[in-house]
């Protein structure tokens, strides 16, 4: 019935909004730190990030049935703890690129001015390193929610009656005859657009910098 479709999209919507936001902050924060140790603690090997960034290089159709064998085995399959999971790990290499861009672009004697006065180093990334960055740590946030919102094929291989979410919601509904679910089938389409025109405006300008740092630096 027409109630039961309301609380299936509700529950799209709300599964969305869950797995987007808390995988996104996982994926910045364990990016984040990665980020600086490469870019001031690697070990100068200029491979290292381009082989984290190969992670996103895989079709998702092709790490899909491994993710799923593995997941049944730890019986995350259909639950929100599962999809977060899979969200992390398919964004973290991503948000880890484009973070340590912008950390390669802050003049190392900004953190060793802060030590001199006898700060530690992780008190001195915390109170320079990550606050002169806000501006490209907000943009791979957005850009890493972008993606999550929007992911579908993980969402659908792990989800079957306990979670959803809009892209997963609005497939099923694309099959569907009655005349009553067009409706409900066009709003969450435009709910699901608005926040991706939201978040790509406010990043438009950060995003072609993040994409093309260290694209000509030696």
């Amino acid at each position: 019935g027409v109630g039961g479709v309301s609380q299936s999209a509700t529950k799209a919507v709300l599964g969305s909004v869950l797995a987007s936001i808390v995988s996104t902050c996982i994926s910045v924060v364990i990016g984040l730190f990665s980020a600086i140790g490469i870019s001031r603690y690697g070990n100068g090997n200029k491979s290292t990030p381009l082989v984290i960034l190969s992670g996103r290089m895989f079709p998702p159709a092709a790490i899909a049935v491994p993710f799923v064998i593995m997941f049944s085995t730890l019986n995350l399959i259909d639950s929100y703890s599962g999809l977060i999971a899979i969200y992390v790990a398919v964004t973290l290499p991503f948000s880890t690129w484009m973070l340590k861009s912008f950390v390669d672009d802050l003049p190392r004697e900004i953190e060793e001015a802060a030590m001199l006065d006898g700060r530690s180093r992780i008190v001195a990334h915390l109170t320079v390193t990550i606050p002169l960055i806000k501006g490209g740590l907000f943009a791979t946030t957005m850009f890493v929610f972008i993606l999550n919102w929007s992911e579908f094929m993980f969402a659908l291989v792990l989800s079957y009656s306990n979670i959803s979410t809009i892209p997963v919601q609005l497939a099923k509904y694309v099959t569907a005859t009655a005349g009553t679910l067009y409706g409900v089938q066009a709003a969450l389409a435009v709910l699901a657009m608005i926040p991706l025109v939201i978040v790509g405006y406010f990043i438009q300008s950060h995003l072609a910098r993040g994409m093309t740092f260290g694209a000509i630096k030696q």
